[in-house]
C-alpha cells in the first residue's frame, strides 16, 4: 500500500516504538487510501459520500454549514471555489468542529491557510496535501484539502463569511463512514494567527512562538506563513525555524533560514512564481511598494517528512538573529494532529 507520508519504513511496529502508534498511522493512511487498501487490511470501511453546494451566497457575518456528518469517519477532502471579491475570498475562514463541540479545531482565514494574500501568484500552486488556485484580478479562488479529517460522533464544516460583504461559494466535502473511530481519538486541528485581527507585529530581536501545544501523542503536519508586511528589506527570511518535542531543551530540528524551511535558497533568487518543488510552495508575487518585501509560502511536513511526530508536547518557533535587521507583520497556520 502506498502510503500517504511517503515513507516506506512505517510498517505495523509494535506501539510503543513510535510516538504515534503504527496503528493509528495506519488507519489514517487507510482511511484516506480509499476502498481498496481497507479491503486489504481486512477492514471493510462504508461507502464514500459526498456533501456539495453550489452558487450560494453567504451574508456578511455569518456562517454556512458545508456539511454535517456523524460518524465515525473521516473526511477525505475539502474542495471549494471561492467568489465575491477580495475580502470573502481571502477574510473569510474555515471552521472545523469535531464530535459535538462548540469550539472549533479550525478557525482561520483562507488567505492564510492558503498563502494567497498580496496577489499571490495568478494561476495555481501546490504540495502534495494542499492544492490552489487564485485569480488576483478578483480575489476568485479554488482550493482541495486532502489531510485526512478523522471523526467521533460528528464533524462539522463551516464557511464563516467575517468581513462585510457577500461571499459566492461552492463546496464538495467528501467522506467515508466506519464502524469506529480508526484515529484513536487523533484530530486535524489548527494553531494560527489570521491576517485579518490576529496578525502579529514583531522587531527584529523579538522570538515567535507559533504552536506550543502539551497532551499527545500528535503530529505536525503543515506550515503556511505570510511575512514581511511593513519589513525595510528581506533580511526578515534569515530567521530560523525551529521545534522541540517532548521537552527537549535542545531543539534538535532548527533550519538554517526561513526561506531555507521553504526549500528554497538565495531569497528565491528574486523570483516572482517560485516552484519550490514538490513539498513546498511560494504563493505570493513580489508586490508593489510598500509591501515590496510580503512573501507567502507553504510547506507540507507530513509528504516531506512523513510529519513531525510528538509524544508529549511540541514547540514551533521563529527565533531571530544577527542577520535579521527589519521588523515585520505576519500572520501563519500550522495544522497538526492530536
Amino acid at each position: 500500500m502506498a502510503h500517504i507520508s511517503g515513507n516506506p519504513t512505517w510498517l505495523d511496529y509494535p506501539v510503543a516504538s513510535t510516538p504515534i502508534s503504527a496503528a493509528r498511522l495506519e488507519s489514517l493512511e487507510r482511511v484516506s487510501d480509499g476502498a481498496n487498501p481497507l479491503a486489504q487490511a481486512g477492514v471493510r470501511s462504508g461507502k464514500l459520500r459526498m456533501v456539495k453546494h453550489e452558487g450560494v451566497t453567504v451574508g456578511p457575518g455569518t456562517s454556512f454549514t458545508l456539511a454535517n456528518v456523524n460518524g465515525p469517519g473521516s473526511v477525505q477532502s475539502i474542495w471549494m471555489a471561492l467568489g465575491g471579491g477580495h475580502a470573502p475570498c481571502l477574510d473569510s475562514r474555515l471552521r472545523i468542529f469535531y464530535d459535538g463541540s462548540t469550539t472549533p479545531a479550525m478557525d482561520i482565514d483562507f488567505g492564510t491557510l492558503l498563502v494567497t494574500h498580496f496577489d499571490a501568484n495568478g494561476h495555481t500552486h501546490s504540495t502534495v496535501h494542499v492544492h490552489v488556485e487564485y485569480n488576483k484580478a478578483d480575489g476568485g479562488t479554488g482550493f482541495l484539502l486532502t489531510f485526512p479529517m478523522p471523526f467521533g460522533t460528528s464533524m462539522k464544516v463551516d464557511y464563516y463569511n467575517s468581513t462585510g460583504f457577500p461571499g459566492i461559494i461552492y463546496s464538495m466535502i467528501t467522506y467515508r463512514l466506519t464502524s469506529e473511530d480508526r484515529a484513536a481519538g487523533l484530530r486535524l486541528r489548527c494553531s494560527g494567527a489570521r491576517f485579518a485581527g490576529q496578525a502579529v507585529t514583531r522587531t527584529s530581536a523579538a522570538a515567535n512562538t507559533l504552536l506550543n501545544v502539551s497532551g499527545g501523542p500528535g503530529w505536525i503536519l503543515y506550515h503556511s506563513y505570510i511575512a514581511g508586511v511593513g519589513a525595510t528589506n528581506l533580511s526578515w527570511l534569515e530567521r530560523n525555524i525551529q521545534i522541540a518535542v517532548d521537552g527537549e531543551a535542545v531543539p534538535q530540528i532548527v533550519a538554517s533560514g526561513t526561506e531555507d524551511w521553504f526549500d528554497s535558497a538565495w531569497y528565491y533568487w528574486g523570483a516572482k512564481d517560485y516552484n519550490a518543488g514538490f513539498h513546498s510552495f511560494v504563493g505570493t508575487d513580489q508586490p508593489p511598494a510598500p509591501v515590496q518585501y510580503v512573501v507567502g509560502q507553504a510547506t507540507d511536513l507530513l509528504s516531506k517528512w512523513g510529519g513531525v511526530p510528538f509524544d508529549d508536547s511540541a514547540i514551533l518557533s521563529i527565533q531571530p538573529e544577527p542577520a535579521c535587521n527589519t521588523g515585520d507583520t505576519f500572520s501563519y497556520a500550522i495544522l497538526y494532529y492530536q
